[in-house]
């Protein structure tokens, strides 16, 4: 990833405790500071419900929009409308305690919280895991031609011997 985005960094130090309200809009210029996203465009509104503890912090992520990739099928473009809620908790500490997907461990003298990271991930688990027009039809047809002249079988009546004797033994 290149330099951080300051965009999706909260600085949370000069917030009073409870809840506070943000909203981010995830463009394709966000994607493009990592290196190797799977997403390349997309159109994302998040709101983030930001509730500030004494010792920790509860961030609850609504994703909606759209994200534009390949249909996994036919390799043509397709618009995957996305919605997604997510929750982490946020808690100061050292590096001995470890992470899970839940929770998130930062330093106990950080004063600011960088989201983009978290965001990216986010992103990406609103992608199916696999990304195809939701009708076999929509598809490029000359590619799906190819693909079912590849996938024809042979169908043989012949059966292998072993098996046969394995089926006399029932």
């Amino acid at each position: 990833m290149s330099s951080k985005n300051q965009d999706f960094v909260i600085p949370f130090v000069g917030l009073k405790e409870g809840i506070h309200e943000f909203k981010f809009e995830i463009t394709e210029a966000f994607f493009k500071q990592f290196e190797y996203s799977i997403i390349q465009q997309a159109d994302l509104k998040i709101d983030l419900v930001f509730e500030k503890k004494k010792t920790m912090f509860n961030l609850n992520f609504k994703t909606k929009g759209k994200i534009y990739t390949d249909c996994d099928r036919c390799g043509d473009p397709l618009t995957l409308k996305v919605k997604g809620d997510e929750d982490l908790i946020v808690k100061f500490g050292d590096d001995n305690y470890s992470e899970t997907d839940e929770i998130k461990i930062i330093p106990e003298n950080e004063y600011e919280l960088h989201l983009s990271e978290i965001i990216y991930e986010f992103a990406h688990l609103l992608l199916p895991s696999k990304k195809t027009h939701k009708k076999k039809s929509d598809c490029n047809p000359d590619i799906i031609e190819q693909l079912e002249k590849l996938n024809t079988k042979k169908k043989t009546d012949s059966t292998d011997p072993r098996w046969a004797a394995l089926s006399k033994l029932k």
